[in-house]
């Protein structure tokens, strides 16, 4: 018993000491997919490294060169979190298998008739009604894995068409405008 409390302890500052950084503002950038137009009509697929007051900081791989773009030739970029597809199909299969879960618990065990029938027709209507009688379990698993499928499918169509588009039109002041709105979608902590 007493074990319990100091393995809690010790676990839980692992948790502390590893969440905190030298850095108490250290920053990640999100890894983003930029599709960017210049303003003469070349079109750039790139992922996105960094922003600043003035330009947009691209590679074409994780580990390729770096270089540049300067706000006064970008026309407009979009930008699309890498694998949304597969997250957007994570998240709807587990909201959709939650649900699921949770109707055919909620909607109990079907009821199954044991007494004897006499009339033909009525005698078919009840052993169909035996025949696909489920318990409350069973109607929990078909309905997580139904609505698990089709929350996945309609998660990752989201996920793929989900992107953001700035119009920068090659303006300097419209990119400085939109920069902290860029920035917001970039940067976790």
């Amino acid at each position: 018993m007493k074990r319990l409390p100091i393995l809690l302890v010790f676990v839980l500052a692992f948790l502390v000491s590893k969440s905190q950084s030298d850095d108490g503002y250290a920053k990640k950038i999100k890894p983003f997919n930029a599709y960017i137009k210049t303003v003469d009509s070349k079109t750039v697929k790139a992922t996105l490294r960094g922003i600043n007051d003035s330009l947009l900081m691209v590679s074409a791989s994780l580990r390729g060169h770096q270089w540049q773009i300067p706000a006064e030739n970008i026309q407009s970029f979009s930008i699309k979190r890498k694998n949304s597809a597969a997250r957007g199909a994570l998240i709807g299969f587990a909201i959709g298998a939650a649900t699921g879960i949770l109707v055919g618990l909620a909607s109990g065990d079907d009821p199954v008739y044991n007494e004897p029938v006499y009339d033909p027709f009525t005698a078919v209507a009840v052993g169909l009604n035996n025949m696909f009688a489920m318990t409350a379990g069973e109607k929990a698993l078909a309905g997580g894995i139904g609505l698990g499928l089709s929350g996945a499918i309609i998660g990752s169509i989201t996920g793929a068409l989900v992107k953001k588009k700035f119009i920068i039109g090659g303006r300097k002041e419209t990119f400085r405008d939109l920069q902290s709105e860029i920035m917001n979608k970039l940067v976790r902590k």
